[in-house]
């Protein structure tokens, strides 16, 4: 929901468009998916292939975070990235996801993801073979606690080997 009825939702939603029961990623997410693909294949992964589920799992929590101002792995409903993944009916072997906020390109966050042993670690998991990646702009966004500027801009990306 949005903070204020009165105006129109500012919280817009660049994530990936779902088309014929698989998804095609759009603006930021194919930046992001180009990116990660290219680091997965300099370590010899195979690509990840995008998976409207693991999308609407990346795209709920992200939302979550842009609009009940948090900024955490686990939901303020107590959810874990394993329970958002289930709860849009996908089965898997195994799964990880990558948060992030304030960045506000593609390039920024993959960059720090890349940077981070425990986010390049899920990119460079070869076990991994589909992903759905979701950021969520928060015009209004408030600042953190601890934080002085609002991070407007929250990614995230869901990893997963498909049972």
């Amino acid at each position: 929901m949005c903070r204020s009825m009165l105006r129109l939702c500012s919280a817009s939603v660049l994530a990936l468009a779902i088309a014929g029961g698989t998804a095609a990623p759009a603006g930021p997410a194919d930046s992001v998916l180009t990116a990660i693909n290219a680091a997965r294949a300099k370590a010899g992964c195979g690509p990840l292939r995008v998976n409207a589920k693991l999308v609407a799992a990346a795209q709920l929590h992200a939302r979550a975070m842009a609009e009940q101002n948090f900024f955490a792995h686990a939901g303020k409903d107590g959810s874990r990235f394993s329970s958002r993944i289930a709860r849009q009916g996908y089965s898997y072997r195994s799964a990880a996801e990558n948060i992030a906020a304030g960045q506000q390109t593609a390039r920024e966050v993959v960059t720090q993801w890349l940077q981070s042993a425990g986010h390049r670690r899920n990119i460079l998991n070869c076990g991994m073979s589909e992903t759905g990646i979701a950021m969520v702009y928060e015009a209004d966004d408030r600042p953190l606690k601890g934080n002085r500027s609002p991070l407007r801009y929250y990614w995230v990306q869901v990893f997963a080997d498909p049972a």
